[in-house]
């Protein structure tokens, strides 16, 4: 044999080896599949039921053909060995398939040693893995008290780079999908604080502090261990972009005259440019994040959150003017030519036809995550199987109602030129 042909046995086992260590050396990464249910395990901050629902409404309308499913086992005051205590009747009794672990909040009482912590964080990996599930352990986020890196205004935000820090390592021991919320949040609150304080000192009088002021402060409401809802979308924003998330709903492009250029993601139909208008049917095959127009200042804060859905519009040729566009009848926005040539971001918008829609989707899931969640958790701790029917019947017929609300919808555009 020649040696040529003795080459390829020496390669090939290298070859093997080094897309195994490669493969092994890879970061584990959360990839949702059909009909995963999501137990989302947590304290006060998870109980309240806002960045929680977001992430939620994010997934369900992004991943609309893939049958998700939610639940939220959050109550105040716990650390690890209190979701460990509950873990087979509020958590397990779910059959979860993916298991997020939001804690530390309050094991940072413990003092600054996270050992406890870690511990308790590992056996809820194990306790996680014993039930088939994917383990995602995600930090707390921080105090919202004006704390900066290095620059403590409490222990208790002090104390939580250092539980931080240890999750990351035990993360990264275990192998296991890892967000890190604490460190990005800690700089984006800390200097939007710092430009709250400044606002104070120039508006002594001005008790509120509930509008965007010229320092470009946007108030996270709610108190410095539990944001608002503006806060808590960047909580959402946040864990999302860590858990990195398809950020492409769609795109069109098309011409003036009406033909298409370009259609990624979705279908056209009825398009007519006439009359000084260009208009189309748009049918998308998932949908922008849901974000509550109460909401839409914090974009201001983290812009980052409208990237989070890249649903884009562009018509490259029409003439110089401001453009009136409406969505199934109702205003959008008004653009220049020159915003539409460069692509128009249809998740901007706070108003209309989306807006509606996105009310009506985080208004779905608070319902389901509400009473009717905490029915069936009741009914599991008591391990009451009448009760317990009885409220996997009230879910099963929210959750029919959400995953229908969710799915794609079809949007009349319309674009009036020469205004």
């Amino acid at each position: 044999m020649s040696p040529t042909l003795k080459r390829p046995l020496f390669v090939l086992p290298f070859v093997a080896i080094t897309l195994l260590n490669l493969s092994a050396s890879a970061d584990p990464v959360l990839t949702p599949k059909p009909n995963d249910l999501w137990v989302m395990a947590g304290d006060s901050i998870t109980a309240q039921r806002l960045h929680t629902n977001y992430i939620e409404a994010f997934y369900r309308t992004r991943y609309p053909n893939l049958n998700l499913s939610f639940r939220n086992s959050g109550i105040g005051g716990n650390r690890t060995g209190s979701v460990l205590a509950r873990f087979d009747y509020d958590v397990a009794a779910w059959k979860p398939t993916i298991v997020s672990i939001e804690l530390a909040m309050n094991d940072v009482n413990e003092g600054d040693d996270p050992a406890k912590y870690i511990k308790g964080e590992g056996d809820l990996i194990k306790r996680i893995r014993d039930i088939k599930a994917q383990p995602v352990l995600i930090s707390s986020s921080p105090v919202n008290d004006g704390s900066l890196p290095g620059n403590w205004k409490s222990d208790r935000c002090r104390r939580l780079d250092l539980y931080t820090n240890a999750l990351k390592k035990l993360a990264d021991e275990e192998n296991v999908v890892f967000v890190d919320q604490y460190h990005p949040l800690l700089d984006l609150w800390g200097q939007n604080h710092a430009k709250g304080a400044a606002e104070v000192a120039a508006h002594p009088d001005d008790k509120t502090l509930a509008k965007k002021y010229s320092t470009g402060f946007i108030s996270l409401h709610g108190d410095a261990v539990h944001s608002g809802i503006d806060g808590q979308y960047t909580m959402a924003a946040t864990i999302l972009e860590a858990l990195h998330v398809d950020h492409d709903v769609s795109s069109v492009t098309l011409k003036a005259d009406g033909a298409v250029v370009d259609a990624k993601r979705c279908k056209l139909s009825d398009i007519v440019a006439k009359d000084g208008k260009l208009s189309f049917t748009r049918l998308d095959e998932c949908s922008p994040w849901p974000i509550d127009p109460k909401a839409k200042a914090v974009v201001g804060l983290l812009p980052a959150i409208n990237d989070l859905s890249r649903y884009m519009l562009t018509v490259p040729d029409l003439a110089p003017g401001n453009y009136v566009i409406t969505i199934n009848g109702k205003p959008a926005a008004t653009l220049t030519e020159k915003e539409l040539a460069a692509g128009w971001n249809i998740s901007t918008v706070f108003e209309g036809a989306i807006a509606d829609r996105s009310t009506h989707v985080i208004g779905l899931i608070a319902n389901l995550q509400g009473k009717l969640n905490n029915d069936w958790r009741a009914a599991s701790k008591e391990k009451n199987a009448e009760k317990l029917a009885a409220a996997q019947k009230a879910i099963d017929a929210a959750e029919t109602e959400v995953r229908a609300a969710c799915q794609p919808v079809a949007w009349r555009f319309e674009i009036q030129w020469g205004k």
